[in-house]
């Protein structure tokens, strides 16, 4: 797998591209239910980023939600940026990358004494912190996913198939296979698709196939 990281060059680029960011966007509290406490004092890495099982998935689906509800209008739906703000995506999954994101978050940015980024501080918890920076960090390459439909609306087929029987254990470990073959952008381990959450879901109650089906056809209509 090619790791991708952002440049100390690319970084100054953002920075300059933040002047015209998060403008009078509202800093919104994240429900970290589900997840653990990790106390008052902030890690300097990402305690999740070897998390598995529920522990993954539980931050990885609140960290979209504090992502969509803090982050979304100005770094881009799914973290796909249209170009005013930093592409996270990229961001390395590393100590280095667990630093800026931290300096961001916590401090903010200013530009010529105008606030472009709040500090989410106050705002945000550990727990959330942490969480959106798993979803961040395990984001596929989207153009490679679209580039691959075929591939998914098989993977589809075979859940929705589910309902009239079959084994869902192996389908799931189907599912599995297909979403390790999509790299992350952050140059993380491993990253996390619809894939992965219907799998997951599988292996809960494979009588909830439906909604893992869904999870997949959300990807497809994206």
């Amino acid at each position: 797998m090619i790791r991708l990281s952002i440049t100390c060059a690319t970084l100054l680029i953002c920075s300059a591209q933040l002047a015209f960011a998060h403008g009078d966007t509202v800093p919104q509290a994240v429900d970290t239910s589900g997840l653990p406490d990790l106390g008052e004092a902030m890690a300097s890495e990402n305690p999740w980023r070897t998390a598995e099982g529920d522990l993954l998935f539980s931050a990885v689906e609140i960290g979209a939600k504090g992502f969509n509800s803090n982050c979304a209008r100005c770094h881009g739906l799914e973290a796909i940026a249209g170009g005013l703000a930093p592409d996270l995506r990229y961001l390395e999954a590393s100590e280095w990358g667990d630093e800026w994101y931290l300096s961001r978050v916590l401090t903010g940015y200013e530009q010529n004494g105008a606030v472009k980024m709040p500090p989410f501080a106050d705002i945000l918890s550990p727990e959330a912190i942490w969480a959106i920076r798993t979803y961040i960090e395990t984001r596929p390459d989207q153009e490679e996913m679209t580039a691959r439909q075929p591939e998914l609306s098989a993977a589809h087929a075979k859940v929705e198939a589910l309902a009239a029987g079959g084994d869902a254990t192996a389908i799931a470990a189907e599912l599995d296979a297909l979403g390790d073959s999509f790299a992350a952008l952050s140059g993380a381990a491993r990253s996390v698709t619809a894939l992965h959450q219907a799998a997951h879901i599988l292996r809960a109650d494979p009588a909830r196939a439906p909604a893992a089906a869904e999870l997949i056809a959300a990807t497809l209509r994206n």
